[in-house]
């Protein structure tokens, strides 16, 4: 949501920190945990993803250390950068081609999950969910309509109004509620069509 590197810990009461990190693109986290060697127990990992274990009384040392160095490497200039695969048309969405996407799996950091953008959808219906955090959309394209999802882009929900036309960029998926299974759109990101 922040699109920050993050560390999560965990203290038990004999005063050992156990927990893990997960990176942003541009920020490796292995390369930081290396600069703190003198403030941690051990730790593993990768760039993107560690494991980590600290002695609560080096801990403030530690996350001091690690914020100087997160400001050095300038994170907050980080722009976040969504690759999309492919271009499609929600005319040649079904059920079977999004089902058939999951021979693609285990989807993770080496195999991410196929982004697609979509472009010039009228918006049919738009509303905040979730006391406004998450966005729900019905998109249409010619005759067609199909339902979009953004978690975390409650915001959006103001921006833009019934019959706007937008671009949006998301993963397919089939959402199974009430018995019915339906095909969305989970957003990863929505602008205006240019």
């Amino acid at each position: 949501m922040y699109f920050k590197p993050s560390i999560l810990l965990s203290f038990e009461e004999d005063g050992i920190g156990k927990g893990s990190g997960r990176s942003i693109p541009g920020f490796d986290l292995h390369e930081a945990l290396m600069q703190c060697m003198d403030t941690i127990e051990k730790f593993g990992g990768h760039s993107m993803a560690v494991g980590i274990t600290i002695q609560q009384d080096k801990f403030l040392d530690f996350r001091e250390k690690f914020e100087q160095i997160a400001k050095k490497a300038h994170i907050s200039e980080i722009i976040p950068v969504i690759q999309i695969d492919a271009k499609m048309d929600v005319k040649d969405i079904n059920k079977e081609m999004v089902e058939s996407l999951k021979q693609l799996e285990p989807f993770g950091e080496g195999n991410r999950m196929p982004v697609f953008v979509f472009k010039n959808l009228k918006i049919d219906s738009i509303r905040a969910l979730s006391e406004g955090k998450h966005l729900k959309l019905s998109l249409k394209d010619n005759n067609t309509i199909i339902s979009a999802i953004g978690f975390n882009l409650g915001n959006l929900a103001e921006e833009y109004r019934i019959g706007d036309k937008i671009d949006v960029v998301g993963v397919l998926e089939i959402n199974s509620f009430n018995g019915e299974e339906n095909l969305q759109i989970n957003l990863k990101d929505v602008m205006r069509s240019l």
